[in-house]
């Protein structure tokens, strides 16, 4: 059924209308490019994320891979080391956090929403107690090398590196899991974990490779967020969490299975991005955004509820982290 697929575009559309009848300065080319550049570090989690529900999981600590990797490369540039040493201890501090996910998901067998979230607990700790109590780490701007300012506010042709970094991530990640043999395993595993066992498929590592690659997106995040930033905010990474989820639920709605994607998850991440832009534009208060994205995230996904008539659909917790199911699902085949 096509309608339930257009009701994404049709929020986006909507919330392009609206404000850009409130505010004459929201489709400006200036703002709109300010709001692609403040979102590029969501889409970057979001993307993350979208692999790793692709695999049947949820991550929930994924805020914390970006904390560490924002604290490991702001602690680095604050002990004047080069911009490379900085970002590789903060690309090494988030793929921490999804070597720990892989093993206590793959190789201890705990659910993925008990085990992330327990990371998230013990992640939040780690950041108090490396930082004497959750001390934030504020940069001297004219002390940070440029090779380090440029992650976070650089521009490639006029156009922000950290965007520039968000479409190359989301174009590779949309071939590697739509094109490649890993993208079709990883979605079969995810779909159908059973029978991709019983068929010898690398159910673990597929499983591994996808926490660790959310938390490598987190991470890569959390590097450009302390660039852009000059700074280390704890708890900072909580702020993308809720809203990377909503964006790959939101864009789930855009496949006919219910099954994630790279560009729906982008869909989602603009409606919230715009939202939040266009309530600062008239003037509503930060305390508001968090309402507007909670409307329109239920909106998208009840309307999409009403319009394929699901009566016989299994509770909608049951639904949410499992956004396909075995009986409308295709079977993926490595020649397909």
């Amino acid at each position: 059924m096509v309608l339930p697929r257009l009701i994404a575009p049709v929020v986006l559309a909507g919330i392009l209308i609206f404000f850009s009848a409130l505010s004459p300065v929201f489709l400006s080319g200036e703002n709109l490019m300010g709001v692609l550049n403040q979102a590029a570090i969501l889409a970057l989690v979001a993307i993350g994320m979208t692999v790793v529900v692709r695999a049947g999981g949820i991550d929930l600590s994924i805020g914390v891979a970006l904390d560490l990797a924002a604290l490991g490369a702001a602690a680095a540039i604050a002990g004047a080391y080069r911009p490379w040493v900085a970002l590789t201890v903060g690309l090494a501090f988030g793929l921490a956090v999804g070597l720990v996910n892989a093993f206590l998901i793959v190789v201890l067998r705990i659910p993925s929403f008990m085990a992330t979230l327990s990371v998230w607990f013990i992640g939040t700790s780690v950041q108090q107690l490396l930082t004497g109590g959750g001390a934030p780490i504020y940069l001297q701007k004219s002390q940070v090398p440029e090779g380090f300012v440029l992650w976070g506010n650089g521009a490639v042709l006029g156009i922000p590196i950290p965007l520039v970094l968000a479409v190359l991530v989301g174009a590779v990640v949309y071939l590697g899991l739509d094109k490649t043999r890993w993208g079709r395993e990883l979605t079969v595993t995810g779909e159908q974990r059973t029978a991709s066992r019983i068929s010898g498929k690398r159910v673990s590592w597929l499983a591994m490779s996808a926490y660790l690659f959310g938390a490598g997106m987190a991470a890569l995040g959390g590097v450009v967020l302390a660039s852009r930033t000059y700074a280390f905010i704890p708890a900072s990474g909580q702020l993308y969490v809720m809203d990377a989820i909503g964006a790959v639920f939101i864009g789930a709605t855009l496949s006919r299975f219910n099954r994630v994607s790279v560009p729906g998850t982008l869909v989602g991440v603009l409606i919230f991005a715009l939202l939040a832009n266009g309530m600062n534009l008239i003037g509503l208060s930060f305390f508001w955004q968090g309402l507007a994205r909670g409307v329109a995230l239920l909106l998208v996904l009840l309307l999409g509820i009403v319009l394929t008539r699901v009566s016989t659909a299994p509770p909608a917790l049951v639904r949410l982290f499992t956004p396909l199911t075995t009986e409308s699902a295709p079977i993926l085949t490595e020649g397909r």
